[in-house]
């Protein structure tokens, strides 16, 4: 192995495949996006760091969705979006690569057995390394060793090393109509109930709510400063094996509780894959949407023809939850947008981008409410919908549905 960048391992006709979030390898980002040749795909995913907000890359990027710093790329035409869902991308990336596929990596030191481990991060690069040509390594001295997969050096074509901070992903700023959501949501998740969030500010808000419950699990691809509220709070089971997750992004505190903690880092597969999530019971899958119509069908990744979010795990969250014992999934939104002048609670999805179908949700809540939509015809979903949309535009709602008050 090498400790610099050997530039022939990239050649022309290549998609190189960034590892995301915490896990992402900044520097060797940096080079890539800066030195590679035209003709070289980079493929990237969530991104907390600064790499993507400089200036425009001399091609386009790909990723799985146009989350963070890529929606403007995405705007400008200098980032491109496979739809797919997350755990679907190690079965697409390669078909894609033609054999041609290189995989960029960070980890943290090897350990006595000269092995390296893989942090804080367990996305698609992971389930990548057979099937790439060739993979490359950050050796980051600051990235903590937590009960992820470790890799043998015989892993890796090329590694440098580093010691740079993880970065900081602060809580967002909270307001009413958070708090007011993660009021409506916490009557229906129990205690002992095992919970899916991501990040951002209502899956912060709830986690805030549900500091009043105890024994709670959690099963979640990524989770944020919420896990570390719970803890604090006393809030979850504590057993091994009961807080399962993939990727952490926020502060220094959260990485050094996973680190030291039960939490089990584990490969996307192992947290949401099929065989994964049959035997979890009381499994309650919240997630955000950009938009719900009044069948429920939800929008989390278009708006005003601007990409802004992604399928991610959404989809497959939901349903698991509702094949769970006693689970329910769950859609979290602020019921407007714009300073209120515009309903994210629709008539119809415009554009029609359906991320989740109508047949995965259970309940919808906005600050003015939660419905259950279980069992109910598609008149009553939209009376039940109309329900918790703003009140300033619930009329308009009616008229364009046809619908008397």
């Amino acid at each position: 192995m090498n400790s610099n960048w050997p530039a022939d391992l990239v050649q022309p006709g290549d998609l190189v495949v960034v590892a995301q979030g915490v896990g992402e390898p900044t520097p060797l980002l940096n080079q890539l996006l800066a030195a590679c040749p035209l003709d070289v795909e980079i493929f990237v995913g969530l991104s907390h760091s600064d790499a993507l907000t400089g200036s425009a890359p001399q091609r386009p990027l790909v990723s799985f969705g146009a989350m963070g710093p890529l929606g403007k790329l995405a705007a400008a035409g200098n980032a491109e979006v496979i739809p797919c869902n997350f755990d679907d991308l190690p079965r697409l990336l390669p078909l894609r690569a033609q054999s041609n596929l290189v995989l960029v990596m960070q980890v943290s030191p090897a350990d006595s057995q000269g092995c390296y481990g893989l942090g804080m991060a367990m996305d698609y690069t992971y389930e990548l390394i057979a099937k790439a040509r060739t993979v490359v390594a950050e050796v980051n001295a600051a990235m903590p060793t937590t009960s992820a997969p470790t890799l043998p050096a015989s892993t890796f074509d090329a590694v440098i090393h580093t010691s740079r901070p993880l970065p900081i992903v602060p809580t967002p700023a909270l307001d009413d109509s958070h708090h007011g959501i993660a009021r409506h949501i916490l009557p229906l998740i129990p205690d002992g109930g095992t919970i899916q969030l991501g990040i951002g500010a209502v899956p912060s808000a709830i986690g805030k709510a549900l500091t009043a419950r105890r024994g709670l699990r959690v099963r979640s691809t990524l989770a944020g400063d919420w896990l570390l509220d719970l803890h604090r709070a006393g809030s979850l089971c504590g057993e091994p094996g009961s807080v399962i997750i993939s990727e952490a992004a926020g502060s220094e505190e959260l990485y050094e509780h996973i680190a030291t903690s039960n939490a089990w880092v584990r490969p996307v597969a192992e947290v949401i894959g099929p065989a994964a999530v049959a035997s979890i019971p009381r499994l309650f899958a919240v997630n955000s949407a950009l938009q719900v119509d009044l069948t429920g069908q939800v929008n989390a990744e278009e708006i005003d023809s601007r990409y802004l979010g992604a399928t991610g795990g959404q989809a497959d969250f939901l349903r698991a939850a509702q094949r769970s014992p006693g689970g329910a999934s769950i859609v979290a939104l602020a019921a407007t947008a714009n300073s209120g002048r515009t309903s994210r609670i629709v008539r119809q999805l415009q554009p029609p981008t359906v991320t989740t179908p109508r047949t995965s949700i259970d309940f919808v809540a906005t600050e003015f409410g939660v419905v259950d939509l279980r069992g109910r015809t598609l008149r009553e979903r939209a009376e039940a919908m109309i329900a918790i949309a703003a009140p300033q535009h619930r009329s308009s709602l009616y008229e364009q549905n046809g619908q008397q008050r």
